[in-house]
């Protein structure tokens, strides 16, 4: 449970946000990252991810998904244990997020068998993954790129590809930013939507 924080010094106050919940908890009591490789289980590492006891903070397990939560820079917990964690828990997070995508785990792996049937590995399934994130990310950019007549710079996208850096503005060129900058106006501009579908069907 998530402590008052009048039992927690200020100094010692931390604040993960785990869904929709803000859980209180004393820095000092966070255990080290649990030593564990759930790469070994791939459904047990779908089911932790969702709801766990490896992690223990204030008697209240976390699941694998919020980890970060306690141990990320800016936490201020044990941010060297993390460092070693980051790269796994990554490679966890494309995974637990791809098997929702499916409706049980029969499913899931019937996607990710060869042609005799023989379930991938690990590193497989990574892999695949891999290749559909830039495959999708082609995609959604050549969309992108499609919807603006080949401008990114163009007045109706508001600016949405551009970044600065250093003090200058750049527009945004690799199919990995577009294609994320891109999906992002899909969510958060109506208008656009509707301007897509009446193109689609007009097309």
């Amino acid at each position: 449970m998530s402590l008052p924080p009048e039992v927690i010094p200020q100094k010692n106050l931390g604040i993960a946000h785990l869904g929709q919940e803000q859980f209180l908890y004393d820095r000092t009591t966070v255990p080290s990252p649990p030593t564990v490789h759930l790469s070994k289980d791939i459904n047990r590492l779908c089911e932790e991810w969702e709801e766990s006891n490896l992690l223990v903070v204030n008697g209240r397990g976390i699941p694998v998904k919020y980890w970060g939560e306690f141990y990320k820079k800016g936490k201020g917990v044990k941010t060297a244990a993390w460092d070693a964690l980051r790269v796994e828990w990554g490679n966890w997070k494309f995974i637990a997020e791809e098997r929702q995508q499916y409706p049980d785990n029969a499913s899931f792996w019937h996607a990710f068998s060869d042609e005799n049937g023989k379930v991938f590995s690990y590193q497989q399934i990574l892999n695949r993954l891999a290749e559909h994130r830039v495959s999708a990310a082609a995609q959604d950019a050549k969309d992108a790129r499609d919807f603006f007549g080949g401008n990114l710079d163009h007045p109706l996208a508001r600016g949405a590809f551009c970044y600065t850096k250093g003090g200058r503005t750049y527009l945004s060129s690799k199919d990995d930013a577009v294609a994320k900058k891109w999906r992002k106006l899909l969510t958060t501009r109506p208008d656009i939507v509707e301007q897509r579908t009446r193109q689609s069907f007009s097309g």
